[in-house]
């Protein structure tokens, strides 16, 4: 795999792609050629045909027809799929670049995209850049053989001929520069499918939950008015199109009536009539496909620039970004300096042990974690974080656990084991059936906190050394969460862990280690162990007194 492709211009991206796969470009044009010179005697032997039954003379060779029609399909064939399996492995590389920028970018710098827009970034955009490298390299080199061969086959027998492809050849030329003056469109549209996808995947993802009985009229309002807007840039896009498209049909059929005055004039025949269409027919796939190069330029091009741009973004660091990381340049290990509301926080947990942030409800504990999370990350530590609303796929419980890594027997028994512990065993008590039970889609064969535990299932097994939850035992009662933590803090897999949490519920606080109170107002109010933490004289026993009682 070459560099980093998304730091290529668009011009050096088709360079780059000729370059790195120029053997099979080259067996690709040999195959074209090949093509080419056999459909050109094609005209040739219809003329022939046609003579052969005027006369009545019962000469017909069908056998040389059929390795003529066999080498075309086999030239033919070859030629695409040497074209387009390089295109291939490009709309794979990008897809795997950007997926991987993705993963490694703060997810703060993509916030402001939507689902919608990052899916038509990694389905729409990168298909169009596929079809740019397969299909305008296959047509583009389909034009230039053909006209090299077909051009010298047609003047060789009757120059005037040649000059009877004009107008059909002008049409084509006409189509191609339309399309192109149109390509500010193509973005457009992309953009507002981009939208409207978005739309239609997060209504109907809450949807499968709940029912807006209220909402329906607002949202079917919003949605035509989006859809109207798409159509708009998408009638606009194509226009052009829709006006000069019969240009074309009426340039073909202009150098028919055109070659069949000539023929006439010069009196060669009927037969000729019949080769001279089989020449227009030879020509026009080639020019034909040269006009819709245009639209996939357009297109891809159009496709390029958001690529670029959402590049970009992946690639900028913001001010905040900028921001966290001097604060803690002096700052290492499990220290940091913080911004947190308008003033710096310090905060500093304990290697090895529980360490539990407590402040009220609204007072930014989940972004605290994020930032803890983002610091580390920046420092190269080793951590895994299950935040508010974690993420599983449509798969097994085992491989939402693994996430594409393959398990030793040894790791599936301590998930097997870990998942009895959280009480996941209530699913399928046969812990082997368990493993390879699906969840569905967005996990909905689960409740939010049965999802909420399979992560943290997920972060015990992922080997880091720093694990970060937010608020992990807030769906579960009080005896089943001291028994998890209990049975957690006992196991050998995380012994050797520093875990950092936040929560609001005393019984979570107890079975912790260390406690940091908090305050968007002051700061850190208290911090220390927490049987200490939890006397009566502290700040802290006095904000869980109510829970208590």
């Amino acid at each position: 795999m070459q560099k980093y492709r998304m730091d290529l211009d668009f011009k050096g991206l088709i360079v780059s792609q000729f370059k790195e796969f120029k053997l099979y470009y080259f067996l690709g044009i040999i195959c074209l050629i090949a093509t080419h010179k056999i459909q050109s005697e094609l005209p040739f032997m219809a003329k022939e045909l046609a003579d052969l039954v005027s006369k009545n003379i019962n000469e017909l060779h069908p056998a040389k027809f059929f390795w003529f029609a066999l080498g075309i399909l086999i030239f033919r064939t070859s030629s695409r799929i040497l074209f387009f399996y390089p295109a291939r492995l490009l709309q794979k590389y990008l897809r795997t670049e950007l997926l991987k920028k993705l993963e490694e970018a703060t997810p703060s710098r993509f916030r402001h995209l939507s689902s919608g827009q990052l899916f038509q970034y990694l389905t729409g955009d990168i298909d169009q850049i596929r079809a740019l490298i397969g299909f305008v390299g296959l047509q583009g080199g389909n034009f230039i053989i053909a006209m090299f061969v077909l051009i010298p086959k047609i003047t060789k027998f009757n120059s005037h001929l040649l000059i009877a492809l004009t107008p059909m050849l002008i049409s084509f030329f006409i189509f191609t520069y339309i399309v192109q003056k149109n390509r500010i469109y193509f973005k457009k549209t992309q953009d507002m499918q981009g939208e409207v996808q978005n739309l239609i995947m997060e209504t109907y993802s809450g949807k499968r939950t709940i029912k807006n009985f209220h909402a329906e009229e607002s949202f079917t309002t919003l949605f035509a008015e989006m859809s109207l807007k798409e159509l708009y840039y998408f009638y606009k896009s194509s226009l052009g199109i829709s006006i000069t498209l019969p240009l074309i049909t009426l340039g073909i059929g202009l150098s028919l009536l055109w070659g069949a005055l000539i023929i006439r004039s010069q009196h060669l025949g009927a037969s000729t009539l019949i080769l001279f269409s089989g020449f227009i027919y030879l020509f026009m796939e080639p020019m034909g496909y040269l006009s819709w190069v245009g639209v996939v330029v357009s297109r891809s091009n159009a496709s390029w620039n958001r690529l670029k741009d959402l590049d970009n973004t992946l690639n900028t660091m913001l001010d905040s970004e900028k921001d966290l990381l001097l604060r803690n340049e002096s700052f290492k290990d499990l220290n940091f300096n913080l911004p947190f509301w308008d003033n710096p926080l310090t905060l500093e947990f304990i290697p090895y042990k529980w360490n539990v942030i407590v402040a009220r409800t609204g007072h930014g504990k989940s972004e605290l974690l994020i930032k803890i999370a983002e610091v580390m990350r920046k420092r190269g530590a080793s951590i895994s974080l299950v935040a508010q609303d974690p993420y599983i796929y449509n798969d097994t419980v085992e491989r939402n656990i693994f996430l594409g890594k393959t398990p030793t027997e040894s790791e599936r028994q301590i998930a097997k084991s870990t998942l009895k512990t959280l009480g996941l065993d209530y699913l399928e008590p046969d812990l082997d059936k368990l493993m390879v039970m699906e969840v569905g889609e967005n996990g909905k064969r689960l409740s939010g906190g049965q999802i909420k535990r399979l992560c943290l299932v997920r972060s015990i097994m992922s080997g880091s050394d720093t694990i970060i939850w937010d608020d992990p035992f807030s769906s579960v009662d009080l005896i089943l969460e001291k028994e998890i933590i209990q049975e957690l803090k006992s196991k050998e897999i995380l012994k050797k862990k520093t875990i950092i949490l936040t929560s609001h519920r005393l019984s979570t606080v107890k079975n912790s280690d260390n406690i940091i109170y908090l305050d968007k107002e002051i700061g850190v109010i208290e911090e220390g162990n927490v049987s200490e933490l939890l006397k009566p004289t502290t700040k802290t026993y006095e904000y869980f007194q109510k829970q208590m009682v």
